[in-house]
């Protein structure tokens, strides 16, 4: 809550399109960082027998292929590697589109069951990764003119979350 990912709804809908992700949590007891991560199964069939990831856009395929980032890599004296921080809950769900990003919640195991959106994009949805490619690369373009090297690096050496890239010098 305290990160804006889900807002509770307390107006009723004014919609009847929407979708309820099942989901979960799953507790890392051993985690210093991250003790309790939620799983979300939008690939549930509902009763009319699909999913939510049945009707969503998956996208095409926006990245290099691993494999090029990889011998571009590796043919520089210097590299390093970046990662993105939890990449798909900074970026913003288009509001319209929350509704079918919905889930039922309890702040404890004797409250009540509430309803949230959730704001961000979500991992496990067939378009997730489409999303978070889409959104860099448009970011980059967007900034390209203040940052044109790191704008051609992201767009050039990115792979999911991770960023791979090289220099033959300092």
């Amino acid at each position: 809550m305290d990160l804006k990912h889900m807002q509770l709804v307390v107006e009723p809908l004014e919609t009847n399109i929407f979708y309820l992700l099942p989901n979960h949590g799953v507790f890392h007891s051993d985690s210093k960082t991250t003790t309790l991560n939620m799983v979300f199964n939008a690939s549930s069939k509902t009763t009319s027998g699909l999913s939510l990831n049945d009707i969503l856009y998956k996208g095409e395929i926006l990245q290099q292929d691993l494999f090029s980032i990889l011998l571009r890599f590796r043919q520089h004296t210097f590299v390093f590697t970046t990662d993105i921080s939890k990449m798909f809950r900074q970026i913003l769900m288009n509001p319209d589109h929350r509704d079918l990003q919905m889930i039922l919640w309890k702040d404890s195991a004797d409250g009540p069951v509430k309803t949230y959106k959730l704001n961000t994009v979500t991992y496990g949805t067939t378009c997730a990764p489409y999303l978070a490619t889409r959104t860099i690369q448009q970011l980059a373009r967007d900034e390209g003119e203040n940052y044109p090297l790191t704008a051609s690096v992201t767009i050039r050496d990115i792979y999911m979350d991770d960023i791979l890239t090289r220099s033959s010098d300092f």
